[in-house]
């Protein structure tokens, strides 16, 4: 259900920490209808976070789990980063030089449990951050040979497309994120973001097949059990 290291090239890194940025896609936001994307890029002044445990990770070759806890349980891509270290107080044009890794990855979402908990004011553990809701996929080593700000990637459910994004559609870039989530923890090599997801989130079940696809970052696939 986890790993204990991270190869990235020639490097292994034991990961850290998982950070989550939420409501990071104008179109996502529009589909979750909580309220309208104009006013969160105009007024919010940093991006949603929560935190995952690195036991939620799954990696290739192990399948999801369907949790017992909540009955609608979605699908979320995202383009993960790996971090080599940082610190405090990282400078958004320093930020990229503390990305050790690229790759896709899943946030997997009970979302029935998610809007119980949202209604109460409370924290969105329950449905972000249990068992398997971290697929994760191999890492492609980063060295400015590729462009973070251009990167599209996709989600299909079955062979069928779910979801399809790109990284320069973000309201908050991956820079933005590094430099704010050192404000308030010391990033330290291992820490994982989940840079958030776009629009097309949908049902997943039992005997599902998931497979991420890049024609950057490469294709990785998961079956639910």
């Amino acid at each position: 259900m986890t790993t204990d290291s991270i190869a990235v090239g020639e490097r292994v890194i034991k990961p850290c920490r998982i950070f989550c940025i939420g409501k990071n896609y104008a179109e996502h936001i529009r589909e979750l209808d909580d309220f309208d994307a104009k006013f969160q890029t105009k007024n919010e002044q940093h991006p949603v976070v929560f935190m995952k445990p690195v036991t939620s990770i799954v990696s290739l070759g192990e399948s999801i789990h369907v949790p017992m806890h909540g009955n609608i349980l979605h699908h979320e891509v995202e383009v993960v980063v790996l971090l080599n270290g940082g610190g405090r107080n990282i400078l958004i044009n320093d930020a990229l030089s503390y990305v050790a890794g690229v790759t896709l990855g899943l946030d997997i979402t009970l979302r029935d449990v998610q809007i119980e908990v949202k209604k109460k004011g409370h924290p969105w553990e329950l449905s972000k951050s249990f068992d398997y809701s971290s697929p994760l996929g191999l890492m492609r080593s980063y060295d400015e040979s590729f462009d973070l700000f251009d990167i599209p990637f996709a989600c299909f459910v079955n062979e069928e497309k779910r979801q399809e994004g790109n990284t320069k559609d973000m309201i908050y870039s991956i820079p933005q994120v590094i430099s704010f989530l050192s404000t308030v923890w010391k990033l330290m090599p291992g820490d994982l973001i989940y840079t958030g997801t776009p629009s097309g989130i949908g049902v997943i079940k039992s005997r599902d097949e998931i497979v991420l696809n890049s024609p950057m970052l490469g294709r990785f696939a998961w079956s639910v059990l």
